[in-house]
């Protein structure tokens, strides 16, 4: 039997996902997807190198920064896109496996599913309208031409022609300006929206009367299946750190930076980061909470009863035949613990794992930033310093 959420996408849809729908690259097999991130940074990083040779400023001394020194915009080409390509399944299926196990488990039963459905209903038109594309145009519109009023003189650079004050664009520059940087922060801001509807359909989900068992042995009422890394998002934040973490190595290599200066924005980074992937599951709170307070009043009343039966029938002797072989003690350590998982049910549907792996995820492209600042073999020498 299919489930509720079978077919349920966030990333179908939008003038760029139509585009790829018109040019036959919109499949879902392993295949297509290669081909769309090849079609892709074809489109956006080889006329770059193309248009750049053309004029001198892909190799040589033309320019400080020549367009195969220009690490940072080859991670976000080459890196980043193909990233944020190949996790566009992965959010899919997690959103179908997690949406059809709330009915598995009969946390949402058949008499949910007609409102179910006009949530499911509510976000894929959210992943139509023309306006939120519009919006996002607008963004990058806003943001190339602050990027391009703010960017650095220091050094000349393969994006201008050599000679004109840093006013003139080159070939290549035209295309990065006009094509590939817009493709890519389409895809990034794309990417943004599409955890705005992931918060929002939880959000509804959490209106409906969901079936909570405060004794569950996940400590979340039934809802722990929901905070089992990785994270649907997991994927866009190693995008988002790699991007973050070659935009800073640009600043310490070619600018002179130090890391320090930095510590800061990184520490205000992986917050961002567990937001991303915890602040959605943030929206069951409420009815956590609310289960957590009913389960302590019942299952202690329950309790209450239940001992009290054992007491009159055990330590009061009313009961003439022998403890020993009887299941009653083993009833009363079965209520017990029960008891006690309600008494350890959290109001939160996940634990440090989710926050562990997204640091990890954080923290692991970013080491490569101290090699910019310190020498392996000084650190090496430092850690076993500390250790011995």
């Amino acid at each position: 039997m299919d489930g509720p959420a079978d077919n349920f996408s966030l990333t179908k849809s939008g003038i760029f996902y139509k585009l790829l729908v018109q040019l036959h690259l919109a499949g879902t097999s392993k295949r297509d997807y290669l081909i769309r991130v090849i079609a892709i940074v074809g489109a956006v990083w080889l006329p770059l190198v193309i248009l750049s040779a053309c004029q001198g400023l892909a190799f040589g001394r033309n320019v400080e920064i020549s367009f195969v020194k220009d690490f940072a915009n080859h991670v976000r080409f080459l890196v980043v896109i193909p990233i944020l390509v190949f996790a566009e399944p992965s959010v899919d299926y997690r959103l179908q496996e997690l949406s059809n196990f709330l009915f598995k488990a009969g946390i949402l039963n058949q008499s949910d599913e007609a409102e179910y459905v006009k949530i499911k209903q509510l976000i894929i038109r959210l992943t139509e309208p023309l306006l939120a594309d519009l919006v996002i145009i607008l963004i990058i519109m806003g943001n190339l031409i602050i990027r391009w009023s703010q960017r650095p003189h220091e050094s000349s650079y393969w994006l201008v022609v050599p000679g004109t004050n840093h006013e003139t664009l080159s070939w290549a520059g035209w295309w990065y300006l006009y094509i590939s940087m817009p493709v890519f922060q389409y895809l990034c801001i794309r990417w943004i929206w599409r955890w705005i509807l992931w918060f929002i359909y939880f959000k509804k989900i959490s209106g409906l009367a969901l079936k909570l068992n405060p004794a569950h042995s996940d400590r979340a009422g039934g809802l722990g299946f929901l905070g089992v890394p990785p994270g649907p998002f997991l994927l866009l934040t190693v995008a988002l750190s790699i991007l973050f973490s070659a935009a800073i190595a640009e600043k310490l290599f070619f600018f002179h930076d130090r890391l320090q200066q930095y510590y800061v924005v990184l520490g205000g980074f992986a917050v961002i980061a567990i937001a991303l992937n915890v602040l959605p599951l943030l929206v069951f709170i409420k009815q956590l909470f609310i289960q957590r307070r009913r389960g302590i009043f019942q299952y202690s009343a329950l309790i209450q009863e239940h001992h009290k039966e054992f007491d009159q029938k055990w330590i009061y002797k009313k009961n003439p035949e022998p403890i020993l072989g009887t299941s009653d003690p083993s009833s009363m350590i079965d209520i017990n613990s029960s008891f006690e998982c309600v008494m350890q049910m959290r109001i939160i549907p996940f634990d440090l794992k989710i926050i562990i792996s997204t640091l990890l995820a954080v923290i692991l492209p970013m080491i490569l930033l101290m090699l910019f600042e310190y020498k392996w073999s000084d650190l090496l020498k430092q850690v076993f310093k500390m250790l011995f």
